[in-house]
C-alpha cells in the first residue's frame, strides 16, 4: 500500500509542477519581449482605483508589434500562374497569383479539393481542405465550379517536397473569379 501511495504522491507532484510551468509561461512574456508601457494619462479615469473602493479591472488591447505593422504595409506581389520560378522564389511569403484553373480534383477520402493552375505537375496547386469547403459553399463558391475559370488567388506560397507548389485556401475571400 505504501508503494501505491508513493507513486500517487510522485504523480501529483509532477502534475503540480507541470501546471505551475504552464501558468508561468502563460503569464510571463519571453525574455526578449516586454509588455508595452502605458502612460497613466492613457488609462480611462474610471479605471483608476482610489482607497476604499472596489478594484475595477479594465483591459486594454496590446499595441501591434512594429514588425507586423510593417509587414501589412508591404504590397503583396502579383504573379501569373505560369511564372513557376517567380512563384517558387516567394515560398513562405504572401502572394497574389492570377491564372486559369485547368482541373479541379477532389479526394473522396478526405473531401479535399485541388485546383490545378496548369497542365503540368510543376504548376501551382491551390488546396481547399475539408474544414474550409463548407465556407466556400456557403459563399456560393463551390470548389468544383472553379474549373476552366480565370481566378486570382491570394495566400502564402508553400513548396511541398512531395506535391510541389501549393497555396492553402482557408477563406473564400482568398479567391476572386475574374471571368
Amino acid at each position: 500500500m505504501t508503494r501505491v501511495a508513493t507513486i500517487i504522491a510522485i504523480l501529483l507532484a509532477f502534475a503540480a509542477g507541470l501546471f505551475t510551468q504552464v501558468l508561468y509561461q502563460r503569464w510571463n512574456p519571453p525574455a526578449g519581449e516586454t509588455a508595452p508601457k502605458v502612460a497613466l494619462s492613457d488609462v480611462p479615469r474610471e479605471s483608476v482605483v482610489t482607497p476604499g473602493q472596489p478594484h475595477r479591472v479594465t483591459y486594454m488591447p496590446l499595441a501591434e508589434p512594429a514588425a507586423a505593422a510593417a509587414e501589412q504595409a508591404v504590397a503583396v506581389p502579383e504573379l501569373l500562374a505560369r511564372d513557376v520560378d517567380k512563384i517558387r522564389a516567394l515560398t513562405g511569403k504572401q502572394a497574389r497569383v492570377r491564372g486559369r484553373v485547368f482541373r479541379v480534383g477532389r479526394s473522396a477520402k478526405s473531401n479535399t479539393y485541388f485546383l490545378n493552375c496548369g497542365p503540368s505537375r510543376e504548376a501551382l496547386t491551390a488546396v481547399i481542405f475539408s474544414s474550409s469547403v463548407e465556407l466556400f459553399e456557403k459563399s456560393r463558391l463551390a470548389p468544383k465550379n472553379f474549373e476552366n475559370k480565370d481566378v486570382e488567388l491570394t495566400g502564402q506560397i508553400k513548396d511541398h517536397p512531395q506535391y510541389g507548389l501549393e497555396m492553402i485556401l482557408e477563406n473564400p475571400q482568398q479567391v476572386k473569379i475574374l471571368n
